[in-house]
């Protein structure tokens, strides 16, 4: 039998771990699912299929740098409902990010997390 990929959980930089964890469950709707302490340092979350997980920096001017190099992409269901659950949970849009289908098919929209990462969700 040959390998079978599941699913990927990539690993986010986070200048403040709190402030980070705060945006992914307030803002974008995820589940804390473990931390490694209180306030923690390393955080895992998830919304539906999809998870991540949150690793504090103590290195904020680096966090940062590696936020701004770090993208990461949800395939979702119902993109015009998240769309609309996102800005009324008071997320901001990135600029150039809102809703539109892009020549390559997909509908999205995108947004920066506290770090910087670009983060876009797309049907």
């Amino acid at each position: 039998m040959e390998p079978i990929f599941k699913g990927a959980i990539p690993i986010l930089p986070a200048t403040d771990i709190t402030e980070s964890l705060n945006w992914w469950t307030e803002v974008c709707g995820f589940d804390e699912i473990f931390r490694d302490n209180t306030p923690p340092t390393y955080v895992g979350i998830n919304r539906g299929e999809a998870s991540l997980h949150l690793a504090g920096m103590d290195d904020k001017a680096l966090a940062r740098i590696v936020g701004h190099q770090t993208m990461v992409r949800f395939a979702v269901k119902g993109i015009e409902a998240l769309y609309a659950e996102y800005q009324q949970r008071g997320g901001k849009v990135h600029p150039n990010g809102s809703l539109q289908t892009k020549p390559w098919g997909t509908k999205e929209f995108a947004a920066i997390d506290p770090t910087g990462v670009c983060v876009t969700f797309q049907e």
